[in-house]
């Protein structure tokens, strides 16, 4: 008796080969445009994670010192750079770094040259309020807004009580 002759090297033929290659494009056709929604999605969770635990570090600092933060009376002529420099600087012993400042999906980062981002920067303006421990809890007004639109359905704002709306529904529920 003969043994057989088997072929050890297996091969695909030419339609395996393509119908595998149909299924990974139309695979990569569905994928690609989730993908950019789940990006946007992740932009916009971190922001508003940066809007609670700035937050947290205001709501330290007024329970620790007693009062908000206060900017300098004759300081309203300040530059953005000076301004973030200084919410940064009273708020970083409360946990608040320059990252935390930034809005994930604000665009004016990414065209900044390398001096410039050595500046200080931030996505978010702060409302002013006076030395009266209570004032900041007083009314229903944002503590923190962002500076534009950053992720549809206008700026994001951050209350009092800690929670996140947009300008477009902002008072929404209260």
């Amino acid at each position: 008796m003969r043994p057989q002759i088997c072929n050890r090297f297996g091969a695909f033929t030419i339609l395996e080969v393509l119908v595998v290659v149909g299924i990974v494009g139309m695979l990569l056709a569905v994928i690609t445009p989730i993908s950019g929604s789940f990006m946007k999605r992740a932009k916009k969770a971190k922001c508003i994670s940066h809007m609670r635990t700035i937050h947290a570090g205001l709501l330290a600092y007024t329970t620790d010192v007693g009062h908000w933060p206060q900017m300098e009376e004759g300081e309203f002529e300040f530059s953005e750079d000076d301004f973030f420099k200084f919410w940064v600087i009273a708020t970083e012993p409360y946990g608040l770094s320059q990252d935390v400042w930034v809005c994930p999906s604000d665009r004016a980062l990414e065209r900044m040259n390398k001096l410039e981002k050595q500046k200080y920067f931030g996505s978010y303006v702060v409302t002013r309020f006076d030395d009266k421990a209570q004032t900041p809890f007083r009314w229903n007004q944002p503590w923190v807004m962002e500076g534009g639109s950053f992720h549809g359905k206008g700026a994001h704002m951050l209350l009092p009580d800690g929670s996140v709306q947009d300008t477009a529904n902002p008072f929404y529920g209260r």
